[in-house]
């Protein structure tokens, strides 16, 4: 039976790869990636001529039958992300879980993710740590990151993207989030930028500035621990069983959620 490696890459400069990752896509019989074409352009540089074949967000769950037949057939196979360590908000997990369930030899091998350079550069509490994924781009998910956040005792740390870092800062200050943090911009690349500072300090940094590249945050404990438990459909309940108007339900907490009007009223028109 054949092993399956968990291959991270560089996530800017490509010294940071390592001579047992570079040995292992030279000798195994097919790599996994998101992107072909730049993970081509990757093992071109390293003179690495592994075949290639795609594995991404709309394909993963399809792949899952083709990896683990070579395995079974004894080939050895890798997988790679567009940059670091795969499955850190990457697809991946199900395949993972699908071969240890089954029982074929996976192999991870230690290597570079922004996530870990971001959080030892921070000077924040690393005793323990939660990492969250992307920010998510509006409505209740957002309302739930922000509340793991008010709510956390330890670092947090996750992406989000140049397009948006401006307009996630406002959320998070309107949200009354009062803690330190941390902006990464484009990590161990030629045109690494750290900010560092208060949220509102980082506000006022990043005002005027079009970013571009990757971005990862790391944000201290709040100063002011709130302790919030927001659930918005519990909270209409409590309005409904008042016999509160639903149009004046659905403007009230307009005013205090991202929701617009019209999809709190969709919400509980029928309730």
């Amino acid at each position: 039976m054949g092993t399956f490696y968990i291959c991270p890459t560089p996530i800017g400069n490509l010294d940071d790869v390592s001579a047992r990752i570079l040995d292992t896509l030279k000798n195994v019989d097919l790599i996994y990636c998101e992107d072909t074409r730049r993970a081509k352009k990757l093992l071109s540089h390293f003179q690495i001529t592994t075949p290639v074949s795609s594995y991404f967000l709309g394909n993963e769950h399809k792949k899952i039958k083709e990896v683990s037949s070579y395995l079974l057939e004894g080939k050895n196979v890798a997988l790679i992300s567009d940059a670091g360590t795969p499955l850190i908000s990457d697809p991946g997990s199900e395949l993972i879980s699908h071969l240890v369930e089954n029982k074929h030899d996976v192999v991870s091998i230690p290597g570079p993710s922004s996530v870990l350079v971001a959080l030892t550069i921070s000077g924040f509490d690393l005793s323990e740590f939660q990492f969250l994924g992307f920010i998510p781009k509006s409505g209740k998910e957002k309302i739930d990151f922000a509340l793991k956040l008010l709510n956390s005792s330890m670092t947090s740390v996750c992406f989000t993207s140049p397009k948006r870092i401006n307009k996630d800062i406002l959320f998070f200050q309107e949200q009354g989030l009062d803690s330190e943090i941390v902006v990464c911009r484009e990590l161990t690349k030629k045109f690494e930028t750290i900010y560092r500072g208060s949220i509102d300090d980082i506000g006022e940094q990043l005002f005027d500035k079009e970013l571009k590249g990757e971005i990862t945050l790391v944000i201290a404990p709040p100063e002011k621990k709130l302790n919030i438990n927001y659930d918005l459909d519990s909270s209409l309940k409590v309005f409904i069983d008042n016999e509160v108007p639903k149009r004046e339900i659905a403007k009230a907490v307009s005013n205090i959620t991202e929701y617009s009007v019209n999809e709190i009223y969709e919400r509980i028109k029928d309730l």
